[in-house]
């Protein structure tokens, strides 16, 4: 079975030129606990449906795809 994997880069800044910190996460409702943000926010982030708020200004969340 296929398995994936989320990152999550938290920025210091809006302008996210400068990592704070790279986390690992197995699925989307393990972030969304570390976050406090509901994971349909999440999803809906990381699909382009919404524009970033709170914390979301300074991340950007990659799906790592296997091979």
């Amino acid at each position: 079975m296929k398995k994936n994997c989320w990152y999550l880069y938290l920025f210091e800044g809006e302008d996210k030129t400068d990592i704070f910190k790279i986390m690992k996460f197995d699925t989307i409702s393990e972030m969304s606990e570390v976050l406090q943000i509901k994971p349909a926010v999440l999803s809906n982030y990381f699909h382009g449906l919404i524009k970033p708020r709170g914390i979301l200004k300074y991340c950007v969340i990659y799906q790592s795809i296997p091979l």
